[in-house]
């Protein structure tokens, strides 16, 4: 009796053994297990069991920041679960996930320590394109973060800019730490295309989708232009001065003409000179100054009686003769002026026939 009860017992065992591990076997755990970060969130996803496609499985996340797991997503059918509420910027977190099917939950996945700002994928920023007086400007906006700014985050970030012609294979590449940036030296009316990531912590973030513009003609004025410039004007200049000259010599030639500066004789000058002065006042100034002639005149006076009376009238004969006398040199005075007036006047005629 002893020995089939043992028997049993050992049996029993068996079976609980048996069964315990059937039904550990038949929960298996998810595949797959990944982390996701983008924009500084935080997802972990997996995939369901290996053949079980016609099962509907129940999954619970846990996170780990300190010392224990806390659930965030418990008996989910979601294939994910999104911790970015429960993390921050900085900081060291585990995950684990485990599969339920009737109750009956799997073995845990965990995922190694981990800190989000290592981890982390950016996207790509947003890029607009202007372009102006031949040069092209590429205005770079920084992505949204799920946590804070971009900045705030990476203290280096820069931006790795591919330029090209539309329809060539050959990319130029620029980097720079300014989100705006004049792409120069760019070919006038070409239409260029524009494709920007960000560089941070040692990683390059995703480009965007390409984007094109038409390059603007260029305002700026090329050397060849500036030496045409010159030339030509210096050959206006030129041509100006010598046609001034040409009008001012020809000018001049023409009141040679019209108004002739000839010399006139010395002898034609003197007797123009002469001539333009008054005949009296000519003769005047050539003849010599005439000697005046005159008498001396005595005047007596006595008493009134008859001897008075005859001296009176042999004064009155004597004053007679003096008066024509003084008549007479009148008369020689006056001959004598116009025989020099005559004479000034025949030497006129003599010049005038020479």
């Amino acid at each position: 009796m002893k020995s089939v009860f043992s028997c049993l017992s050992v049996v029993s065992l068996f079976y609980i053994v048996c069964v315990s591990s059937v039904l550990t076997e038949s929960v298996p755990i998810p595949e797959n297990v990944t982390v996701k970060s983008l924009d500084m969130g935080l997802v972990l996803e997996w995939d369901p069991p290996l053949n079980t496609t016609n099962q509907l499985f129940n999954y619970t996340a846990e996170l780990k920041a300190w010392r224990d797991y806390e659930p965030v997503c418990v008996r989910s059918s979601s294939l994910s679960c999104d911790f970015t509420n429960k993390v921050s910027t900085f900081g060291l977190y585990q995950l684990r996930v485990q599969t339920e099917l009737h109750g009956e939950t799997s073995d845990w996945v965990e995922i190694k320590e981990f800190a989000v700002d290592k981890i982390t994928e950016i996207s790509a920023p947003r890029v607009e394109l202007s372009s102006r007086k031949g040069q092209t400007e590429v205005d770079i906006t920084d992505p949204p973060m799920r946590r804070r700014n971009l900045r705030d985050i990476f203290t280096q970030v820069s931006y790795l800019i591919h330029f090209w012609k539309e329809g060539e294979a050959k990319k130029e590449e620029l980097i720079t730490d300014q989100n705006r940036v004049m792409l120069s030296n760019l070919e006038p009316l070409v239409n260029y295309c524009v494709e920007v990531a960000v560089l941070y912590n040692k990683k390059t973030s995703q480009f965007n989708n390409m984007t094109c513009v038409t390059n603007s003609p260029s305002s700026a004025v090329e050397p060849g232009f500036i030496a045409a410039v010159l030339l030509v004007s210096f050959l206006v200049v030129l041509v100006s001065v010598v046609l001034i000259f040409l009008a001012m010599w020809y000018s001049h030639k023409v009141c040679r003409i019209i108004f002739p500066d000839t010399k006139l004789p010395e002898n034609l000058k003197q007797f123009l000179s002469q001539q333009s002065q008054p005949p009296i006042l000519s003769a005047m100034q050539e003849s010599t100054q005439l000697k005046e002639h005159f008498h001396e005149l005595r005047i007596f006076q006595t008493e009134p009686d008859s001897s008075q009376d005859k001296q009176q009238m042999e004064g009155s004969g004597i004053q007679t003769e003096k008066d024509e006398c003084c008549t007479g040199a009148d008369v020689t005075q006056r001959s004598e002026e116009k025989s020099e007036t005559a004479s000034t006047t025949s030497e006129e005629q003599h010049l005038l026939a020479e």
